[in-house]
């Protein structure tokens, strides 16, 4: 045989084995790689279906006592998610949760915004109650009152310092933790609010408060 065509031949055989080979570890390599994908993106779903119910259920509570109108369509979309987890598309259904997640976050920062506001409100309105007290009573303090005094300062101080934190925790963008430290700040400003009245005051306190109060206890207002 011809050398030359000997050594074309052997080129051409040995480029094919080449390419072959080349070929096939990429297609392994490209499956291998899809693998890990769908390893991770199943633990991301596992999460994200934990995370995003418990927010949903928090959600629906806070929605139902004060209004907030954005809980069907998260639950919706949260379910949608679930049906593509059902049908083992997980790459999608990580997305979806993703985005679900996304659109829960942005619920929860409005809800803390709004429990800011309003225990501020109340903060305000117990700081101004006690002063109000103190200074009817400042001409003739006995010891009851002043211990009384001593005790409202110190539970206020308690409410403030639950305020500081949820505030914190809000800028941190922990919104469960945010809401939860806002209801603790709540239910010590009505309380103290309470103290502070006369008895035949209380009943509309309670009345001006009554979905708070509830709320503050993750329940839910029932309306008679």
């Amino acid at each position: 045989m011809n050398k030359n065509i000997l050594n074309t031949t052997l080129t051409a055989v040995l480029f094919f084995i080449l390419f072959s080979s080349a070929s096939g570890y990429e297609k392994k390599h490209t499956a291998n790689e899809q693998k890990i994908e769908k390893f991770r993106a199943h633990r991301e779903v596992e999460r994200l279906q934990k995370e995003n119910h418990k927010k949903i259920n928090l959600i629906e509570i806070i929605s139902k006592n004060f209004g907030y109108a954005s809980y069907e369509k998260l639950k919706k979309d949260y379910w949608t998610a679930r049906i593509l987890v059902s049908k083992k598309q997980i790459i999608q259904a990580k997305e979806a949760f993703e985005k679900n997640k996304k659109d829960i976050d942005d619920a929860l920062k409005i809800i803390s915004n709004d429990y800011q506001k309003a225990t501020l409100e109340m903060l305000d309105e117990c700081i101004n109650k006690l002063n109000e007290f103190e200074f009817a009573t400042n001409i003739n303090t006995n010891y009851q009152t002043r211990k009384k005094i001593f005790r409202l300062r110190n539970r206020i101080r308690i409410a403030s310092q639950q305020y500081d934190s949820a505030y914190e925790a809000s800028s941190n963008q922990v919104y469960i933790s945010s809401i939860s430290l806002y209801r603790n700040a709540k239910s010590y400003a009505i309380n103290i609010i309470r103290d502070l009245a006369e008895p035949e005051e209380r009943k509309r306190i309670d009345e001006k408060f009554k979905i708070h109060i509830v709320d503050n206890r993750n329940g839910i207002f029932k309306k008679s």
